[in-house]
């Protein structure tokens, strides 16, 4: 396991210092939850984006719908 930092409200530092352990570690577990769904919610976002960019780039290459239909069913 590695160790972060973050930085937080005075208020929230001196509450975690007197949350019991087990309540720690659900918190932490909770929290890596949360980044693990950011993260990919963001993977999912930026490949949004690449579709989109490729698709734009297509069109102004002179690629339409009908031509990329002729083109997926010739093989």
């Amino acid at each position: 396991m590695e160790r972060i930092v973050i930085e937080v409200a005075d208020e929230t530092a001196k509450k975690w210092q007197n949350v019991s352990p087990k309540i720690k570690s659900h918190l932490e577990k909770s929290f890596e939850k949360q980044i693990d769904e950011i993260v990919q919610q963001l993977k999912v976002i930026e490949f949004d984006n690449l579709l989109q960019s490729a698709g734009e780039e297509a069109a102004r290459n002179g690629l339409t719908e009908e031509t990329l239909q002729q083109l997926l069913n010739e093989e």
